[in-house]
C-alpha cells in the first residue's frame, strides 16, 4: 500500500512539473482577441501568418464550422508542446505595449511557428507576391488542410470577387442615375417651353 502511494505521488509531481514552464522559459499566453502571443509582458503578432478571427466561421460543401476557434485552439495546443522564442521584426527601441503586438518570427523548439501554421492550414500567408510562406500555403491548400478543407475561399479572393460585382453594380447605378437626371432635365426643358 505504501509503495502505491509513493508511485502515485511521484506521478502527480511529474504531471505538475510538465505543466510548469522550465527555468528560463517565458510564460506564453495565446490571446485570440488581440491576435497575438504574449511572452512574459510582450505581445507578438505572427508576421506573415494571419490566423482567422476567433469568431470566424468557414463554409464549404454546405457545412459551417468554427474555423477561427479551431485555428486558435490549434495554436494554443502547439505552443504548449515546446520552448517558444519570438524575434521581433522591428526595433525594440519603439514603445512596447501589450495592446499593440510587435510583428515577430516565432519559433517552437527551433522551428518556425509562423511557417508551421501556414503549412498546416491554420493561418494565411500575406498576399503580396514576395511574402514568405507562399509555398506553405499552396501545399496546405492543395492538401485541403486546416481551414482549406471543404473548399475554403480566403477573404482576399471573395473580397476581390465582390468588388468586381460592386463595380458592375456601381456602373449600373451610375447609368440609372444619369438616365433619371436626363429625364428630369428633358422634363424641365419641356415645362419651360
Amino acid at each position: 500500500m505504501r509503495f502505491r502511494l509513493v508511485i502515485g505521488a511521484a506521478g502527480l509531481c511529474a504531471g505538475l512539473w510538465v505543466g510548469v514552464p522550465a527555468f528560463g522559459q517565458p510564460s506564453v499566453v495565446v490571446h485570440p482577441a488581440l491576435g497575438a502571443l504574449i511572452l512574459d509582458d510582450t505581445a507578438y503578432h505572427l508576421d506573415s501568418a494571419t490566423l482567422p478571427r476567433p469568431d470566424a466561421l468557414c463554409q464549404g460543401n454546405g457545412v459551417t464550422w468554427r474555423c477561427g476557434e479551431t485555428a486558435w485552439t490549434t495554436l494554443q495546443d502547439r505552443v504548449s508542446r515546446g520552448r517558444i522564442n519570438c524575434r521581433p521584426l522591428v526595433s525594440l527601441s519603439a514603445s512596447v505595449s501589450i495592446t499593440e503586438p510587435l510583428p515577430a518570427e516565432c519559433t517552437l523548439d527551433g522551428t518556425s511557428l509562423n511557417a508551421w501554421l501556414v503549412r498546416y492550414g491554420w493561418a494565411l500567408a500575406d498576399d503580396s507576391p514576395a511574402a514568405p510562406f507562399q509555398e506553405e500555403e499552396a501545399q496546405a491548400r492543395q492538401e485541403a488542410l486546416g481551414i482549406w478543407r471543404d473548399g475554403f475561399m480566403p477573404p482576399r479572393e471573395w473580397r476581390a470577387a465582390a468588388s468586381l460585382e460592386c463595380d458592375v453594380c456601381s456602373a449600373r447605378h451610375e447609368s440609372i442615375v444619369r438616365s433619371k437626371e436626363a429625364r428630369q432635365q428633358t422634363s424641365a426643358n419641356g415645362n419651360a417651353d
